[in-house]
């Protein structure tokens, strides 16, 4: 028997495709143009930080929206990287425990980690670990703005049938946010 195709994923994968080109040929003509010894105006150092935000972003959302094998897993290395594209991007500073993780297993952490831009503007120190076959996502930041449909959606593991649609689609990924075992935002 045939599997459905994810059309979500392959719709991201496909948006992912189509915009790396242009912004990989912006990164090129900045790096011509640091190639050649000039100094890089104020103008040029903003696009050369927003072409690596959004490369940062594409290796994200590929990750968070993609499809793959159940099975996958990401090594360190791919985990440590994941991790510094997460950190470019945003307020929120993350640390992967695990030195191994299962694509599934970043998909929802990534997909968590959306929710908690948004609950935490201002910013937080995430902690995601796996313990005893566990995931444990633990933020910390100056400021919870408590959103009782999100938590309720998180922390009851179950989607609230008026969570706002920009809480990253989390209708759509129902299974794997409902996987999380422990989920906690303290403000400091």
């Amino acid at each position: 028997m045939t599997e459905k195709p994810n059309v979500t994923a392959l719709v991201a994968a496909r948006m992912c495709h189509d915009l790396a080109s242009p912004i990989g040929a912006v990164g090129n003509g900045v790096e011509l143009v640091e190639l050649t010894g000039k100094t890089l105006s104020q103008e040029g150092e903003l696009v050369k930080d927003s072409v690596n935000a959004a490369v940062a972003k594409l290796k994200l959302f590929r990750i968070a929206f993609g499809q793959f094998n159940a099975d996958e897993i990401l090594n360190a290395a791919e985990i440590s990287a994941v991790q510094t594209a997460w950190n470019v991007t945003g307020r929120i500073h993350v640390d992967f425990i695990p030195k191994q993780l299962l694509k599934t297993d970043m998909k929802t952490c990534l997909l968590i980690l959306q929710s908690i831009q948004v609950a935490m503007p201002r910013g937080a120190k995430v902690v995601v670990k796996i313990a005893e076959g566990r995931r444990i996502i633990h933020a910390v930041g100056p400021k919870v703005t408590f959103d009782e449909a999100l938590w309720y959606a998180l922390t009851h593991k179950q989607i609230a049938p008026d969570i706002p649609p920009n809480m990253c689609n989390l209708r759509s990924y129902r299974r794997l946010i409902c996987r999380c075992n422990s989920i906690t935002a303290q403000q400091k």
